[in-house]
Protein backbone atom coordinates (compact mmCIF):
# COMPACT_ATOMS: atom_id res chain seq x y z
CA UNK A 1 0.00 0.00 0.00
CA UNK A 2 1.01 3.46 -1.47
CA UNK A 3 0.24 6.88 -0.89
CA UNK A 4 -1.07 7.06 -5.11
CA UNK A 5 -2.94 3.55 -3.88
CA UNK A 6 -4.73 5.43 -1.45
CA UNK A 7 -5.58 8.76 -2.75
CA UNK A 8 -7.23 6.47 -5.86
CA UNK A 9 -9.36 4.30 -3.98
CA UNK A 10 -10.48 7.55 -2.20
CA UNK A 11 -11.62 9.16 -4.85
CA UNK A 12 -12.87 6.24 -6.86
CA UNK A 13 -15.25 6.12 -3.26
CA UNK A 14 -16.06 9.51 -3.82
CA UNK A 15 -16.97 9.77 -7.35
CA UNK A 16 -17.77 6.24 -8.38
CA UNK A 17 -16.53 6.87 -11.92
CA UNK A 18 -12.92 6.33 -12.41
CA UNK A 19 -12.82 9.06 -15.33
CA UNK A 20 -13.78 11.24 -13.11
CA UNK A 21 -11.57 9.85 -10.12
CA UNK A 22 -8.57 10.27 -12.41
CA UNK A 23 -8.69 13.57 -13.24
CA UNK A 24 -9.58 14.48 -9.48
CA UNK A 25 -5.70 13.28 -8.48
CA UNK A 26 -4.27 14.57 -11.57
CA UNK A 27 -3.24 11.44 -13.27
CA UNK A 28 -4.78 9.82 -16.80
CA UNK A 29 -7.13 6.95 -16.42
CA UNK A 30 -5.21 3.97 -17.51
CA UNK A 31 -2.79 5.13 -14.66
CA UNK A 32 -5.41 5.03 -12.10
CA UNK A 33 -6.97 1.89 -13.20
CA UNK A 34 -3.65 0.50 -12.53
CA UNK A 35 -3.27 1.66 -9.34
CA UNK A 36 -6.77 0.21 -8.24
CA UNK A 37 -5.98 -2.69 -9.96
CA UNK A 38 -2.35 -2.84 -7.80
CA UNK A 39 -3.96 -2.60 -4.69
CA UNK A 40 -6.42 -5.27 -5.12
CA UNK A 41 -3.90 -7.66 -6.25
CA UNK A 42 -2.05 -6.50 -2.66
CA UNK A 43 -5.05 -6.15 -0.84
CA UNK A 44 -6.32 -10.20 -2.05
CA UNK A 45 -9.69 -9.32 -2.81
CA UNK A 46 -11.76 -7.08 -5.18
CA UNK A 47 -12.72 -3.03 -4.07
CA UNK A 48 -15.38 -2.20 -7.10
CA UNK A 49 -17.31 -4.45 -9.58
CA UNK A 50 -17.42 -2.56 -13.12
CA UNK A 51 -20.34 -3.43 -15.24
CA UNK A 52 -21.67 -1.67 -18.58
CA UNK A 53 -25.21 -1.53 -17.16
CA UNK A 54 -24.32 -0.67 -13.74
CA UNK A 55 -21.04 1.40 -13.76
CA UNK A 56 -18.91 1.00 -11.03
CA UNK A 57 -20.26 -0.16 -7.69
CA UNK A 58 -18.78 -0.79 -4.48
CA UNK A 59 -17.87 -4.06 -2.53
CA UNK A 60 -18.81 -5.22 0.44
CA UNK A 61 -15.16 -5.27 1.31
CA UNK A 62 -14.65 -2.14 -0.05
CA UNK A 63 -17.33 -0.46 1.49
CA UNK A 64 -16.04 -1.52 5.24
CA UNK A 65 -11.95 -0.76 3.69
CA UNK A 66 -13.28 2.57 3.30
CA UNK A 67 -15.59 3.37 6.68
CA UNK A 68 -12.35 2.26 8.76
CA UNK A 69 -9.60 4.17 6.47
CA UNK A 70 -11.64 7.43 6.70
CA UNK A 71 -11.65 7.50 10.08
CA UNK A 72 -7.63 7.58 9.88
CA UNK A 73 -7.18 9.78 6.69
CA UNK A 74 -7.08 12.86 8.56
CA UNK A 75 -4.49 11.74 10.95
CA UNK A 76 -2.45 10.68 8.19
CA UNK A 77 -2.70 13.93 6.40
CA UNK A 78 -1.96 15.69 9.95
CA UNK A 79 1.13 13.72 10.19
CA UNK A 80 2.46 14.08 6.59
CA UNK A 81 1.62 17.87 7.35
CA UNK A 82 3.62 18.12 10.40
CA UNK A 83 6.21 15.37 9.36
CA UNK A 84 6.87 18.17 6.25
CA UNK A 85 7.25 20.76 8.45
CA UNK A 86 9.89 19.29 10.89
CA UNK A 87 12.13 18.62 7.48
CA UNK A 88 11.42 22.20 6.90
CA UNK A 89 12.86 23.54 10.52
CA UNK A 90 9.24 25.23 10.87
CA UNK A 91 8.97 23.20 14.10
CA UNK A 92 11.18 21.07 16.47
CA UNK A 93 13.70 21.36 18.99
CA UNK A 94 17.56 21.13 19.59
CA UNK A 95 19.55 20.55 22.94
CA UNK A 96 23.29 21.59 22.59
CA UNK A 97 26.02 21.15 25.20
CA UNK A 98 28.46 23.72 25.27
CA UNK A 99 31.73 23.97 27.42
CA UNK A 100 31.74 26.14 30.49
CA UNK A 101 33.49 29.31 29.54
CA UNK A 102 33.41 29.06 25.64
CA UNK A 103 32.84 32.65 24.38
CA UNK A 104 29.99 34.10 22.42
CA UNK A 105 32.55 34.47 19.21
CA UNK A 106 33.43 30.83 18.85
CA UNK A 107 32.42 28.43 15.85
CA UNK A 108 30.14 26.97 18.00
CA UNK A 109 28.13 30.04 19.05
CA UNK A 110 28.85 31.40 15.46
CA UNK A 111 27.19 28.06 14.19
CA UNK A 112 23.90 28.19 16.55
CA UNK A 113 23.72 31.95 15.82
CA UNK A 114 23.31 31.14 12.03
CA UNK A 115 21.03 27.81 12.74
CA UNK A 116 18.80 30.34 14.95
CA UNK A 117 18.43 33.09 12.12
CA UNK A 118 17.61 30.50 9.45
CA UNK A 119 15.56 28.28 11.52
CA UNK A 120 13.94 30.69 13.76
CA UNK A 121 10.87 28.56 14.73
CA UNK A 122 12.95 25.53 16.15
CA UNK A 123 13.93 26.00 19.63
CA UNK A 124 17.17 25.94 20.47
CA UNK A 125 17.80 24.86 24.17
CA UNK A 126 21.77 25.61 25.37
CA UNK A 127 23.10 23.13 28.78
CA UNK A 128 26.30 24.53 29.69
CA UNK A 129 28.20 21.81 31.16
CA UNK A 130 31.87 20.39 32.14
CA UNK A 131 33.99 19.09 29.70
CA UNK A 132 33.45 15.72 30.83
CA UNK A 133 29.63 16.20 31.46
CA UNK A 134 29.07 17.42 27.54
CA UNK A 135 29.59 13.89 26.27
CA UNK A 136 27.80 12.40 29.50
CA UNK A 137 24.99 14.81 28.84
CA UNK A 138 24.41 13.26 25.08
CA UNK A 139 24.99 10.35 26.18
CA UNK A 140 21.97 10.39 28.84
CA UNK A 141 19.85 11.68 26.22
CA UNK A 142 19.70 14.93 28.10
CA UNK A 143 21.09 16.73 25.19
CA UNK A 144 21.07 16.30 21.48
CA UNK A 145 24.25 17.13 20.66
CA UNK A 146 27.84 18.49 21.86
CA UNK A 147 31.41 19.58 20.34
CA UNK A 148 34.52 18.21 21.51
CA UNK A 149 37.51 17.34 20.20
CA UNK A 150 37.77 13.64 18.31
CA UNK A 151 40.54 12.17 20.76
CA UNK A 152 38.25 12.00 23.28
CA UNK A 153 35.38 10.06 21.64
CA UNK A 154 37.31 7.89 18.66
CA UNK A 155 36.48 4.86 20.57
CA UNK A 156 32.67 5.18 22.08
CA UNK A 157 30.07 3.17 20.37
CA UNK A 158 27.20 4.62 21.58
CA UNK A 159 27.80 7.80 19.31
CA UNK A 160 27.84 9.21 15.82
CA UNK A 161 30.50 12.39 14.86
CA UNK A 162 31.78 14.28 12.02
CA UNK A 163 34.63 16.42 12.12
CA UNK A 164 33.38 20.12 11.69
CA UNK A 165 36.12 22.55 12.46
CA UNK A 166 39.29 22.73 13.86
CA UNK A 167 40.48 24.84 16.76
CA UNK A 168 44.23 26.37 17.15
CA UNK A 169 46.44 25.54 20.21
CA UNK A 170 47.30 27.99 22.75
CA UNK A 171 49.19 28.20 25.60
CA UNK A 172 47.34 30.21 28.43
CA UNK A 173 49.98 32.13 30.66
CA UNK A 174 49.61 34.39 33.40
CA UNK A 175 50.12 37.70 32.15
CA UNK A 176 52.38 38.94 35.19
CA UNK A 177 55.01 36.89 33.32
CA UNK A 178 55.13 39.18 30.64
CA UNK A 179 55.29 37.15 27.19
CA UNK A 180 54.60 38.52 23.87
CA UNK A 181 51.33 37.42 22.52
CA UNK A 182 52.33 38.30 18.87
CA UNK A 183 55.34 36.02 19.43
CA UNK A 184 56.14 32.28 18.26
CA UNK A 185 57.54 30.23 21.12
CA UNK A 186 58.78 27.04 21.65
CA UNK A 187 57.37 24.82 24.29
CA UNK A 188 61.33 24.88 26.02
CA UNK A 189 60.66 28.06 26.61
CA UNK A 190 58.04 27.51 29.20
CA UNK A 191 60.23 24.17 30.76
CA UNK A 192 60.30 25.72 34.21
CA UNK A 193 56.57 26.42 34.43
CA UNK A 194 54.05 24.21 36.33
CA UNK A 195 51.84 22.93 33.53
CA UNK A 196 48.33 22.60 35.04
CA UNK A 197 45.99 19.37 33.37
CA UNK A 198 41.80 18.47 34.68
CA UNK A 199 41.23 15.63 35.29
CA UNK A 200 38.28 15.75 32.88
CA UNK A 201 40.19 15.31 30.11
CA UNK A 202 42.57 12.74 30.04
CA UNK A 203 42.97 12.72 25.80
CA UNK A 204 43.88 16.78 26.03
CA UNK A 205 46.30 15.82 28.96
CA UNK A 206 48.29 13.22 27.23
CA UNK A 207 48.72 15.35 23.80
CA UNK A 208 50.12 18.24 25.67
CA UNK A 209 52.37 15.97 27.80
CA UNK A 210 53.58 14.05 24.19
CA UNK A 211 54.31 17.82 23.24
CA UNK A 212 56.86 18.24 26.28
CA UNK A 213 58.03 15.07 26.08
CA UNK A 214 59.13 15.73 21.91
CA UNK A 215 60.31 19.74 23.63
CA UNK A 216 63.38 17.31 25.46
CA UNK A 217 61.97 18.04 29.44
CA UNK A 218 59.76 16.49 31.48
CA UNK A 219 57.02 19.06 32.76
CA UNK A 220 56.31 19.80 36.15
CA UNK A 221 52.91 19.58 36.24
CA UNK A 222 49.45 20.04 38.95
CA UNK A 223 45.97 18.18 38.01
CA UNK A 224 42.59 20.31 38.76
CA UNK A 225 39.74 18.32 39.29
CA UNK A 226 37.58 19.64 35.93
CA UNK A 227 39.02 22.31 32.73
CA UNK A 228 37.20 25.38 33.98
CA UNK A 229 39.00 25.06 37.23
CA UNK A 230 42.54 24.86 35.30
CA UNK A 231 41.65 28.09 33.58
CA UNK A 232 41.11 29.33 36.61
CA UNK A 233 44.37 28.42 38.10
CA UNK A 234 45.92 30.08 35.34
CA UNK A 235 44.10 33.23 36.09
CA UNK A 236 45.07 32.99 39.41
CA UNK A 237 48.74 32.69 38.49
CA UNK A 238 49.61 29.61 39.82
CA UNK A 239 50.86 27.77 36.03
CA UNK A 240 50.15 27.65 32.66
CA UNK A 241 47.24 25.30 30.42
CA UNK A 242 46.90 24.24 26.85
CA UNK A 243 43.31 25.84 25.50
CA UNK A 244 42.14 27.84 22.28
CA UNK A 245 41.49 31.20 22.58
CA UNK A 246 37.89 30.44 22.45
CA UNK A 247 37.32 30.41 25.89
CA UNK A 248 36.45 33.96 27.76
CA UNK A 249 39.35 34.51 29.53
CA UNK A 250 41.24 35.61 26.45
CA UNK A 251 39.61 38.75 27.38
CA UNK A 252 41.05 38.50 31.05
CA UNK A 253 43.68 41.33 31.86
CA UNK A 254 45.41 38.34 34.03
CA UNK A 255 45.75 35.79 31.34
CA UNK A 256 47.41 35.62 27.56
CA UNK A 257 47.24 33.51 25.23
CA UNK A 258 50.45 32.78 23.05
CA UNK A 259 51.59 30.62 20.55
CA UNK A 260 53.71 27.67 21.14
CA UNK A 261 55.17 25.97 18.19
CA UNK A 262 54.54 21.91 19.41
CA UNK A 263 51.50 22.92 19.73
CA UNK A 264 49.21 21.85 17.34
CA UNK A 265 45.41 22.59 15.74
CA UNK A 266 42.78 20.05 17.60
CA UNK A 267 39.76 19.07 15.14
CA UNK A 268 36.65 18.89 16.90
CA UNK A 269 33.27 16.69 15.68
CA UNK A 270 29.67 17.31 16.34
CA UNK A 271 28.82 14.34 18.26
CA UNK A 272 25.61 12.53 19.26
CA UNK A 273 24.07 9.60 20.23
CA UNK A 274 23.01 6.87 17.45
CA UNK A 275 19.37 6.55 18.33
CA UNK A 276 18.73 10.07 18.23
CA UNK A 277 16.83 10.55 15.35
CA UNK A 278 15.73 14.24 16.16
CA UNK A 279 15.83 15.89 12.43
CA UNK A 280 16.94 18.88 13.41
CA UNK A 281 20.27 17.47 13.78
CA UNK A 282 20.91 16.92 10.52
CA UNK A 283 19.64 20.14 9.98
CA UNK A 284 22.25 21.83 12.34
CA UNK A 285 24.91 19.74 10.64
CA UNK A 286 24.02 21.13 7.56
CA UNK A 287 24.87 24.93 9.21
CA UNK A 288 28.90 23.97 9.00
CA UNK A 289 28.75 23.90 5.29
CA UNK A 290 28.43 28.11 5.37
CA UNK A 291 30.16 28.94 8.46
CA UNK A 292 33.28 27.12 7.73
CA UNK A 293 33.47 26.92 4.23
Amino acid sequence: MNSMHLECFFAAMETLNFTTAAQNVHITQPAFSRNIASFEDELGYTLFWRSKQNGLRVTPAGLALYNGLKEIRQDYRDLLNKTRCISRGDEGKLVISTLNGCCMDSTTFECINKFQEKYPNIDVSLKCCTFADMLASVERGESDLCFTVVDAIENINSVIYEVVYDVESFLAVPSKLGLDAAKMYKMSDLKDACFILSEDSPHINDLFLESCRIAGFEPKTRMAPDYETKMLWVEAGLGVAANSNEHYLKNSAYVDFIRVEELHNLDYAMVWLKDNYNPAIALFYSMFDDVTS
